[in-house]
């Protein structure tokens, strides 16, 4: 009887200091669930997102991130991306993208700019290409042609200029956008755009608004 006494009183010692750490561990599992909702929502309030623009040349290389791609064809405007690392490159067939690829760190609320060369692909050029073969983006709806006639505009969007000259391509964010083209000669258009699901136009363009007085 002895001996069963003491067992119940060791264990009655154990068991407190046993929940208090159970405890401690839950409010600090606690603590950093909400620290992490807090960032996600400051972030959210801030707007903590980036902008990527990806020329090549010559044009028309898809757009690949992180392995996956975009859809989105050189000269590329993607904006709505997180502010973090990425991996971008290019494919076209019958190029290799030079440099094969480009690792940045995507700054919040910052404009990145990217330049690659397609140059191709000799028959004797055996080197692997760079991956392709991630999920594509779901980004149909998000992605805007945008052209001019004439061309060669100067693309600018909700009075930022992208540095891009139509034809060019654009991923936007969800909802509404203010659009401006502007000529080499003074010629100027403007366009207000809604991105959603529903209403986004998948091409636009664009013709000068106003009227330039010929040189004499």
């Amino acid at each position: 009887m002895l001996l069963f006494r003491n067992v119940i009183i060791s264990q009655e010692s154990i068991n407190p200091q046993a929940r208090r750490r159970a405890l401690i561990r839950i409010w600090v599992a606690s603590a950093l669930m909400l620290a992490a909702t807090a960032m996600g929502v400051l972030s959210w309030l801030r707007d903590e997102s980036a902008v990527l623009i990806v020329t090549s040349s010559p044009d028309g290389g898809e757009v690949v991130l992180n392995y996956r791609p975009t859809g989105a064809n050189t000269n590329a405007y993607i904006s709505d991306l997180p502010a973090d690392s990425v991996i971008v490159t290019l494919r076209q067939d019958g190029f290799r993208p030079i440099p094969q690829e480009q690792r940045i760190r995507l700054q919040a609320g910052d404009t990145t700019r990217l330049a690659f060369f397609l140059q191709p692909i000799a028959r004797s050029d055996l080197r692997e290409l760079p991956r392709s073969n991630g999920t594509p983006y779901k980004w149909q709806w998000k992605y805007v042609e945008i052209n001019s006639d004439p061309p060669g505009a100067h693309v600018i969007i909700d009075d930022v200029p992208t540095g891009l000259l139509t034809p060019a391509n654009f991923v936007f964010d969800r909802g509404l956008h203010h659009l401006q083209a502007h000529w080499p000669n003074g010629a100027k258009s403007f366009k207000n755009v809604i991105i959603e699901p529903s209403s986004t136009q998948p091409n636009i363009l664009f013709r000068p608004a106003t009227y330039i007085k010929p040189e004499e």
